[in-house]
């Protein structure tokens, strides 16, 4: 009997210092993923202040890259330009090159005694000078006119040449420009992506925290009273929206029909009610946030709508509690996400 009762002691002193121990370990894990939930938000802020410098720092380099482009742009429209009027120069320089080798030519033809021939039928030496003149005058005029051209074409490949030199010299240029630019854009999509993958975990310790918190749904202080009634929180008693709206508020969310100055108002609601406060909304589910079914969908009222609480997320579909999807009572079931309208994340 002694033995009987020793033992009872034993076990009883056993099982009152486990049941500490229990609360304050998940305290503790509690604890240690809200430190660590504010770490990540630290870091989170500390990258997104580094996104801002260097956003701020590639903008100059960027207009950099764009002023180098422009001149350019404005280089290559000049070297066109000129191309195109030594085209045009090029036709006339062969035109009147053309012209003087066929004067020769036709001079070298018929010899000088057909020079000679042409001047000696003057009737006078008044004619033959004149004769004389016009024959100088036209080799002259045609010599002339090509030489003109042929220094406008120098002149225009003399300025191709400049204006290509400016434009490697400009190009070399943008190059190490765009170099730098390219990067600190580098730097920028690691600071998103790191930003990115911090907002996930964050996600994460918010779900796991959420998990950890939960309080048994049994628990809901309504559950025999009248459905007349109006909770604390500004919802009928027993309905879906006065279960989530207890939900939030054992989870630390400060929730209520009119908070921030909305109205929430039926669950048809929500999800526009939300968004005008900045409230995320998103079809991506999380412990702790609310599915939101617009009317007549997923089974849900075709007037009012539905919602409900997320207590687990098993990739294309979730557990969640309720009130009155069976008429003014709890219940639990696990759905496709596809089936839910809406998550809205008041955490």
């Amino acid at each position: 009997m002694k033995r009987l009762l020793l033992v009872g002691i034993v076990t009883s002193s056993l099982l009152a210092g486990m049941i500490p121990y229990q609360t304050v370990n998940a305290e503790g894990s509690v604890g240690e993923k809200k430190q660590e939930l504010k770490d990540v938000q630290k870091e989170q802020k500390d990258t997104k202040e580094t996104l801002k410098e260097l956003k701020s720092k590639i903008e100059p380099h960027k207009k950099k890259v764009e002023k180098m482009e422009k001149k350019i742009s404005q280089i290559n429209k000049k070297i066109q330009k000129s191309e195109k009027e030594n085209k045009k120069n090029e036709k006339k320089l062969k035109k009147y090159d053309q012209l003087f080798k066929d004067r020769v030519r036709l001079i070298y033809a018929k010899g000088e005694m057909g020079s000679m021939q042409a001047l000696l039928e003057s009737e006078d030496f008044g004619e033959f000078l004149e004769r004389f003149e016009t024959l100088r005058l036209i080799l002259m005029r045609d010599k002339t006119l090509f030489n003109k051209y042929d220094k406008v074409r120098k002149e225009h490949e003399k300025l191709k040449k400049e204006l290509s030199d400016l434009r490697k010299k400009q190009e070399k240029e943008a190059e190490k420009t765009r170099k730098v630019y390219d990067e600190i854009n580098k730097e920028i999509a690691k600071a998103q992506e790191k930003l990115a993958s911090l907002h996930s975990k964050e996600s994460s310790i918010q779900e796991e925290i959420n998990r950890l918190t939960l309080v048994d749904a049994s628990l809901y202080p309504y559950k025999y009273a009248s459905t007349s009634g109006v909770d604390p929180w500004g919802f009928y008693i027993r309905q879906c929206t006065s279960f989530v709206a207890w939900r939030l508020n054992q989870q630390g969310v400060r929730f209520t029909n009119t908070m921030r100055g909305g109205r929430f108002g039926n669950a048809g609601n929500w999800d526009d009610n939300a968004r005008a406060l900045g409230i995320r909304v998103d079809k991506r589910p999380a412990v702790g946030a609310v599915a939101q079914f617009n009317p007549g969908v997923g089974g849900a009222s075709s007037v009012y709508g539905h919602v409900a609480f997320v207590t687990a997320v098993h990739g294309s579909t979730i557990t969640i509690e309720e009130y009155n999807h069976r008429p003014y009572a709890f219940s639990r079931r696990v759905i496709p996400v596809s089936s839910v309208s809406n998550f809205i994340h008041m955490n």
